[in-house]
């Protein structure tokens, strides 16, 4: 990492804790060589609970920047980990913590004695505060600020960007394809990429390149994540993919009730989406789907009703032109009976004594058109 010029004072935030503590190291390790961390690096532990432990935790910043370095000088670099006023009202508003907190921020201002340096590292803060403000301004401060409150497609986008960087240093390469089932298994948590990335690099040993194939068997989905390979394969009416990725699913304890609805609600966008394409209201091209023409009065309609998003919205790019693809090889007729059957499905998940399986498969077969 580079420091820019002239620069002391640095505040790390982000709601990626992962992300948060490596862009941390990385900004130490460029401050501070590994043979001066004895000396050169001093840490303060913010998270603390009471107001006399924050009080002890901003005296010993405010010590530790204004004495020498050890054995007569030199530079120092002083991390202050997490502070707790960050994220705790109850701190921030205590007087003695707004005393430090305005001393800080004044003497950021004001340029850091010769030779010392700030970090402040955080997964909790308030963009209005006047401490994030002084890191914001001030001509000797800095911020590396990760994001927060990143809506859905936001965390996608760099999610995504995050990946690319962690390929290029594991030596892995993905194509877009591969990438995408990657990351609709993982979800966007960085830790997890991370982690992911390393079976996988273990699993291909001394092949580059990551297929389809590698994802599925290896890569374990994301609690959070939405599962992607079972409402595709159902969606391209492949039984026998269908039944071998719910039988998995099921082994790994996916909830029964979960998996049906997501596959109905794969089902009620395959529909809207076929309906739409009939009434040319839909057209794909590429890697986005156009919509034109739809009635005003009805646009509501254009919804899944468990998530109460509109599709025109909730879905685009790839994701969207997929999906007109895959809603192009059903008939209107056969979808609303694929999610008549899907609905049967999930009331009788909550109400019969069958076994799951027997029951998903068989009714998923049906919705289908694959009764046999």
């Amino acid at each position: 990492m580079k420091i820019p010029t002239g620069k002391t004072a640095f505040l790390v935030c982000g709601d990626d804790e992962f992300r948060v503590a490596e862009t941390t190291r990385e900004l130490i390790d460029a401050l501070v060589p590994q043979e001066n961390r004895e000396y050169g690096l001093e840490t303060v532990d913010g998270r603390v609970d009471s107001l006399g432990e924050m009080v002890r935790a901003f005296r010993a910043v405010r010590d530790a920047l204004v004495s020498d370095g050890l054995f007569g000088g030199g530079e120092k670099t002083v991390w202050f980990r997490e502070p707790a006023f960050l994220s705790n009202e109850r701190l921030a508003k205590c007087e003695d913590v707004k005393k430090f907190i305005a001393d800080i921020s004044s003497a950021i201002k004001a340029g850091l004695p010769e030779g010392s340096r700030l970090v402040v590292s955080t997964v909790k803060i308030n963009r209005g505060q006047t401490f994030f403000k002084t890191f914001a301004s001030a001509s000797a401060g800095t911020v590396f600020d990760l994001g927060s409150g990143l809506r859905e497609r936001e965390l996608r986008e760099q999610a995504d960007i995050f990946l690319s960087e962690r390929l290029a240093k594991t030596g892995l390469e993905m194509p877009q394809g591969v990438r995408n089932a990657f990351l609709s298994r993982v979800g966007t948590n960085s830790r997890q990429i991370v982690s992911e990335l390393e079976k996988l690099a273990c699993w291909c040993g001394g092949r580059k390149t990551v297929t389809q194939e590698d994802v599925a068997e290896i890569v374990a989905a994301d609690a959070t994540a939405e599962i992607w390979d079972l409402p595709d394969a159902f969606a391209a009416r492949d039984a026998a993919k269908t039944v071998s990725l719910l039988e998995r699913h099921l082994a790994q304890g996916e909830n029964a009730v979960f998996l049906a609805q997501t596959i109905l609600n794969a089902a009620t966008t395959l529909l809207l989406f076929r309906d739409a394409q009939s009434r040319r209201w839909a057209s794909s091209g590429g890697r986005n789907v156009s919509w034109d023409g739809v009635p005003e009065e009805i646009g509501e309609a254009l919804s899944v009703s468990e998530k109460g998003k509109d599709i025109r919205v909730s879905l685009s790019g790839w994701r969207a032109s997929k999906v007109a693809q895959q809603a192009a090889v059903w008939k209107v007729s056969e979808l609303r009976m694929a999610r008549h059957r899907l609905l049967e499905l999930r009331e009788e998940l909550v109400s019969k004594q069958l076994p799951e399986n027997y029951i998903m498969e068989t009714r998923i077969l049906q919705a289908m058109g694959k009764g046999k």
